[in-house]
């Protein structure tokens, strides 16, 4: 058993348990569920409509913090695994190169009143932006307490 198989726990209802941080976290992100990208007010938006419609059967659900978001991050094999599931890749050389790119999400921290903190994977950054700057890139992964 891998090392973070002992810190996550696929629920088989469409969530993961992050078990030390006693933290739920919607297995699929916004991007994957809507089939597009989320400004900083369509975050939010989705957020809501989630609650409102008893998304993965509760109403408890809210973006994440910064702290939480990389601390999720932060266990890279088991995010992959678990959330992402992605496809074996052939390693990169300018022969076969193929263009790529980094994921991020939406956190609940602000600054300002007209910015909002997101974070990058794989890279683990923290970025403030203008939350009505149209982010390519950007969803949100929903978390509620456990």
């Amino acid at each position: 058993m891998a090392n973070w198989e002992k810190l996550f726990k696929d629920n088989g209802d469409g969530t993961i348990t992050q078990v030390d941080e006693d933290l739920i976290w919607s297995k699929k992100d916004s991007r994957q569920e809507l089939g597009k990208w989320l400004n900083w007010d369509e975050a939010n938006a989705y957020q809501e409509a989630c609650n409102e419609q008893k998304y993965l059967g509760t109403t408890h659900w809210r973006l994440p913090t910064k702290s939480e978001m990389r601390g999720l991050l932060n266990g890279k094999e088991a995010y992959e695994k678990l959330f992402m599931n992605p496809p074996v890749k052939n390693k990169r050389s300018v022969a076969n190169y193929q263009a790529g790119g980094e994921w991020s999400y939406w956190t609940s921290e602000t600054r300002y009143d007209s910015y909002a903190w997101k974070c990058y994977y794989p890279v683990i950054k923290e970025v403030c932006v203008d939350q009505q700057v149209s982010t390519t890139g950007t969803s949100v992964r929903l978390v509620r307490d456990a």
